[in-house]
């Protein structure tokens, strides 16, 4: 047999030569993807949660903080968003977030007395414009010692993280007739939205019929009730001037609620400055909300004008003994279930300070 020959023998050095280099540089680009990879930031995807329809206030609060924070962490954060009771109604959603099934909702807080009885507290309607009720919220929830701490427990044992709250605005009513004075709804039968306000109702000569929220339209339209009794800023998103003849108002009053609120779990695990940048854009759209709510309100009774059905601010006499009547049943709705959740001393300690603020009493820190 003939032996290879020098040149042969060069050739074969060259092609394996040639494949080392190839090998070489196939590690360092690997190499190198990998580094780049691990000094990427790590992208924060999370599942938002909500009952509320997408115009309905707050929703469009819940979106403004969850942009905020996209834009504030430059992506570094993302929302997966399901919206309108996509995976769950009302009465669900705290479920949803305190199991982990999602990690941050819009908070219905009405919606859960017996999981948060001392939160009902304020989620109660205050004889204040939208500016001062945030600041009474924030200060109860957030700023004075023994009322904050107390709420944080209660969210602990739910394994949820509240942020700031958000205005409402002030309720009214949407009758389905010409109504000048609450005298004119004796005998008519108004929608309740929670347990107490069927005591409220009866009291003042209403008959109350339980109609969620997304089918308050249709029940309005045919009869099923013959008003709407709601935070004023709901009118127009969802359409109920439409199906309404007139609009109650009562003036200066306003429900502060419908924070986000987040799994604990979620929370814990956040980088800090990511914690951070979630708590300011709450607190920014808590601010907003202040505006944004106003304008609500502002457009919806331009539209009763315009319809000529001007909205009907009812008497001094009559707002005086509306809410008489309905902070009575309020805290006592509140100790009943304070009493049934073994919470009475919290619940009468949280209930002296906001006696003060729902009547617009000086804040006390």
């Amino acid at each position: 047999m003939k032996r290879p020959g020098k040149e042969a023998k060069g050739r074969k050095g060259k092609v394996l030569g040639s494949i080392f280099v190839a090998m070489l540089l196939i590690v360092a680009v690997m190499a190198h993807g990998s580094m780049a990879t691990a000094g990427e930031p790590q992208i924060i995807k999370l599942k938002f949660s909500t009952s509320f329809m997408p115009p309905e206030p707050p929703n469009v609060q819940a979106m403004h903080t969850l942009d905020a924070v996209e834009k504030k962490t430059d992506g570094r954060v993302k929302f997966e968003r399901h919206l309108a009771g996509a995976l769950g109604g009302p009465k669900e959603q705290l479920g949803l977030v305190k199991t982990g099934a999602v990690d941050i909702i819009s908070l219905h807080v009405d919606q859960y007395p017996q999981e948060l009885p001392l939160h009902q507290i304020t989620n109660t309607e205050q004889l204040v414009t939208n500016a001062q009720g945030v600041a009474n919220v924030t200060a109860i929830t957030q700023e004075i010692p023994e009322t904050a701490r107390l709420l944080e427990a209660e969210q602990k044992k739910n394994n949820i993280k509240i942020f700031y709250f958000h205005a409402n605005g002030p309720t009214g009513l949407t009758p389905r007739f010409v109504a000048k004075s609450l005298a004119d709804l004796k005998g008519k039968k108004v929608n309740v939205i929670t347990a107490y306000q069927r005591d409220v109702f009866k009291e003042l000569g209403w008959i109350p019929v339980n109609v969620q929220i997304p089918e308050l339209y249709e029940g309005l339209s045919r009869g099923v009730i013959d008003a709407i009794f709601m935070a004023t800023a709901a009118v127009l998103p969802l359409r109920w001037n439409e199906v309404g003849k007139s609009h109650l108002y009562f003036g200066d009053n306003t429900v502060v609620s419908t924070p986000l609120a987040m799994n604990l779990d979620t929370w814990n695990k956040l980088p800090k400055d990511i914690q951070q940048i979630f708590m300011e854009s709450s607190r920014e759209t808590a601010q907003w909300s202040v505006q944004e709510n106003d304008n609500f309100v502002k457009a919806t009774y331009g539209a009763f004008e315009k319809a000529g059905a001007p909205p009907v601010k009812v008497s001094a006499a009559e707002r005086e003994q509306f809410f008489k009547v309905l902070f009575k049943h309020q805290e006592a709705n509140n100790k009943k279930i304070a009493k049934a959740a073994g919470v009475e001393k919290e619940q009468a300690i949280i209930q002296k300070v906001w006696n003060d603020m729902k009547w617009g009493k000086p804040i006390k820190k």
